[in-house]
């Protein structure tokens, strides 16, 4: 809500036309030039010639200075000017000679909100609604006030007094609910979202907002009942069923998620979305087999085609092994398909299971199609890499630096193919800094800092990076390699074996476990333990 005055000549210009018509009445024949200025203040007021305005009221108020409403008036003209102790001057000399008057008072808390004297507002606002509770302009000032003050409770308080003058306000519901929230009062924001709910009738931006509540504050009972009693009014109405069908996956209710899907595919059985939230449902229940099938009715054009594939992929890996997924992908690149995650993902799941050689077959396929798509190219030097080509992915990925010179996996993948090879270790060390920079907590380009400060052979700034890197990724079989390497230069032999030997654990490319296997023969034998 507003915390400023709108300083707009609204509720006085009722009570400045009275002034105006009792001023000629009275005045006629002897303050004709009083009348005269007041005419000219009114007039550059209306077209926005404050300074102007301010000038001629201040003449009327020579001719009369008991007269209130060009006071009104030009702590108004004060306070859209900005000049808000000169508004309070202004206002608190009038109040001397009418100090009950409530459209002075009320020009006092505008001018306390605007130079954010919260306090002070509240006070004034509430000896105005002490006498006047229907108030409305004070009570909407009030809670304004104690909104800025952060006072949830005292702006609660306000609502609830503006809601007994409003009780069918679906906004002002509405509003009380969400102050509740904030103010962690669940029980209390429960009823007014219920109570909104019931003075929209129905209103869906309404019924959809206190359902997310319910949903989320554990009621799960009573939002199913809004959304249950909702669709009996507009059966077919999406929002309403994707929240329906929301509330039964959060609640882990996978029967009834089920049989809510079932039942709307028989009303539209080629619908894509429904397909791919059944086959989710199906893999929660673990009947992977009819998840498999069901994913695969989604079609090459359909936009959740490729999270279609990445969960056939996934299936087929779990139920027949990698050679049988793998076999998927190479099918499906056979046809050669329009969207290139498809042989991101082909690159992918080869690196994955050791296959850097098909792996990179499949990112060259992609890439004849596709040349300048970054992912593939990444994807390509990653393989290349895989495969002890370093120069050659460097070559490749190096240039993407033009393109993106802030893009953290690309200064990463430099700076490391860098260290990998020991040259432009300055240079190398530069990149991954600044990598950290934008992904401060990520573990492999820390153990990439630690790399480089130790091709450097500034070991003990290594090893702290490395440690570092390590409880980021406890399960990273290179991270861990540099681990050992690390602590086995600073002569730390058992320390760097036990991360060797850790390492076999996670290692998944047959080059790096042929190179991990040497430095744990070269380990010392580990003594049994002494009975």
């Amino acid at each position: 809500m507003r915390t400023t005055i709108p300083w707009l000549w609204k509720g006085l210009l009722l009570s400045l036309l009275l002034w105006l018509q009792l001023f000629g009445v009275s005045w006629a024949g002897r303050r004709a030039e009083a009348y005269y200025h007041f005419l000219r203040a009114a007039r550059a007021y209306q077209e926005g010639r404050l300074s102007e305005a301010r000038r001629e009221l201040y003449k009327v108020l020579r001719q009369d200075p008991e007269a209130l409403y060009p006071r009104k008036l030009l702590a108004e003209i004060y306070g859209r000017l900005g000049e808000y102790e000169k508004a309070e001057t202004v206002i608190r000399k009038a109040l001397k000679r009418a100090p009950e008057d409530e459209e002075l008072q009320l020009l006092l808390a505008r001018v306390y909100l605007s130079q954010k004297r919260f306090l002070r507002a509240i006070a004034t606002l509430e000896k105005v609604v002490e006498k006047d509770p229907r108030n409305q302009e004070a009570l909407g000032l009030l809670l304004n006030a104690y909104l800025s003050t952060k006072d949830l409770e005292g702006a609660v308080s306000s609502l609830n007094r503006i809601l007994e003058y409003h009780p069918d306000s679906v906004s002002l519901w509405l509003f009380k609910a969400r102050l509740l929230v904030r103010a962690g009062k669940t029980e209390e924001a429960r009823k007014a979202y219920l109570k909104a709910v019931e003075v929209s009738q129905g209103d869906l931006r309404v019924l959809m907002e206190a359902g997310e509540f319910l949903r989320k504050s554990g009621a799960l009972e009573e939002a199913e009942r809004l959304y249950q009693e909702a669709l009996k009014r507009d059966p077919e109405n999406l929002h309403l069923k994707q929240a329906l069908l929301q509330l039964y996956v959060e609640a882990g209710r996978w029967a009834e998620a089920e049989a809510f899907l079932q039942k709307e595919l028989q009303k539209d059985p080629k619908n894509q979305r429904l397909l791919f939230l059944l086959g989710i449902v199906l893999e929660k229940t673990g009947r992977r087999a009819e998840a498999l099938a069901t994913y695969q009715k989604i079609p090459p054009e359909s936009d959740l085609y490729f999270q279609a594939v990445e969960r056939i992929f996934s299936l087929r890996k779990e139920l027949s092994g990698p050679e049988e997924a793998l076999a998927y992908l190479r099918g499906l690149l056979a046809r050669g398909p329009k969207d290139p995650q498809l042989y991101f993902l082909a690159a992918n799941a080869a690196e994955e299971t050791d296959r850097c050689e098909e792996g990179l077959s499949f990112a060259d396929q992609g890439l004849a199609r596709f040349p300048e798509n970054q992912d593939l190219v990444l994807t390509k030097g990653l393989l290349l890499s895989c495969l002890g080509r370093l120069r050659e992915a460097l070559a490749l990925v190096k240039p993407l630096l033009k393109k993106n010179p802030d893009d953290p996996v690309i200064l990463n993948f430099v700076g490391y193919t860098y260290a990998e090879l020991g040259e432009n270790l300055k240079e190398a060390e530069r990149l991954i800094r600044k990598a950290l920079e934008k992904q401060p907590e990520a573990g492999y380009i820390i153990d990439s800092l630690a790399w480089v400060l130790y091709r450097q052979g500034r070991l003990k700034e290594a090893a702290r990076e490395i440690e570092r890197a390590v409880k980021l990724s406890p399960e990273d079989a290179i991270v861990l390699e540099h681990h050992g390497d690390i602590f086995r230069a600073l002569g730390q032999a058992e320390k760097a074996c036990e991360s060797y030997r850790r390492a076999l654990e996670f290692v998944k490319h047959r080059r790096d476990r042929e190179r991990i296997e040497k430095k744990v023969k070269a380990c010392p034998v580990p003594k049994a333990p002494s009975s």
